[in-house]
């Protein structure tokens, strides 16, 4: 298999066939395009995700809060506790482990988390830090929202801008490679974009309106897997307005540097959020009333395999990526 997330196909096959006990209390577990598991205790849910840090090591710490609450967010909830298992090479510092911890005590405070617990370890076999992160929320049971609740004629919002993350780590850890081929304020203001990956407050506010029918949090694929994830969760598809696709100018230019697409690179700092067409004004301008850009590309469509970008003279099938763009243009980065 390719480096990244586990295929669609092969979850389907080996992981979702093996998950144990059923429980009634797990209202929500692993399906395909679902950001995070629902489990009822007593008259509230507990909303509960876990994702690693595989593709940065100067911003781990800070990756790790925000991809695992932006998880939580998606359900219109607020994350509330974190846990971590911190993995660290055997020639690791405490200097090193400061910086990580430094970053996870930032995040967590901007959003009002908890550190609850977690496990750290100098681990043989492995080159560089690993996190695997753990965020948990809580919400009174049916007040929330999931990725698998998208109707036909619902409006597709996105917020901000799409690979942000994917932007701010190319900036970081492949800066020696673009200091010769871009200006330094351009990788300024790339790196600049890691201020800009929580969904927390636009998936708070589009919640609240009470006319969200799903969110999704586009993370390893892109804004082109998130897409298809949302639609695989609710059995319908898009079509999606290829100019009314926000990208930031940083990320135009380093993915035309690089020779990837924008639209297949890790995207945390943006949200999918569908709603009633007749209601999508209203979600844009709650969202923007926090400081946040919002606008509508697109809609969900019946059929699931109508997955469409719309182009001012055609449109043509999104195909689901098989690998996110990170990875090459890391390659790329790192062999040069």
């Amino acid at each position: 298999m390719l480096v990244g997330k586990v295929p669609p196909e092969v979850l389907q096959r080996i992981v979702f066939a093996k998950l144990g006990m059923t429980d009634p209390d797990v209202l929500l577990g692993p399906r395909l395009g679902e950001d995070a598991s629902v489990i009822r205790i007593g008259d509230k849910v507990i909303i509960a995700a876990t994702d690693p840090i595989t593709g940065s090591i100067s911003d781990i710490g800070w990756l790790a809060v925000h991809v695992n609450a932006n998880d939580i967010a998606t359900f219109g909830v607020s994350p509330r506790w974190f846990l971590a298992t911190i993995m660290l090479p055997t020639k690791t510092t405490a200097d090193q482990l400061e910086r990580i911890m430094s970053q996870i005590d930032a995040a967590t405070s901007m959003l009002g988390i908890a550190v609850a617990g977690g496990h750290s370890e100098i681990t043989d076999g492995i080159d560089r830090p690993i996190i695997v992160g753990f965020m948990v929320g809580l919400a009174d049971q049916g007040n929330y929202v999931t990725s698998s609740g998208a109707k036909p004629g619902n409006s597709i919002i996105i917020t901000k801008s799409i690979a942000y993350e994917g932007t701010a780590i190319l900036a970081t850890e492949g800066e020696d490679y673009l200091k010769s081929k871009v200006d330094m304020s351009v990788i300024t203001q790339a790196k600049a974009l890691r201020n800009k990956i929580s969904v927390v407050a636009e998936g708070l506010a589009a919640f609240e309106t009470g006319h969200v029918t799903a969110m999704h949090d586009p993370t390893e694929g892109g804004f082109s897997g998130g897409i298809h994830e949302i639609c695989d969760a609710s059995n319908v598809g898009f079509e999606i307005y290829r100019d009314a696709i926000p990208i930031d100018v940083t990320t135009r230019l380093i993915c035309d540097l690089l020779k990837i697409d924008p639209l297949e690179l890790i995207s945390s700092g943006c949200m999918i959020i569908c709603c009633d067409e007749e209601y999508s004004t209203e979600v844009v301008n709650t969202v923007q009333s926090r400081g946040i850009s919002a606008r509508v590309i697109g809609r969900i469509m019946a059929n699931p395999d109508h997955r469409i970008i719309v182009t001012d003279s055609d449109g043509y099938s999104l195909q689901r990526p098989k690998v996110d763009a990170l990875w090459r243009a890391l390659e790329k980065i790192t062999s040069s």
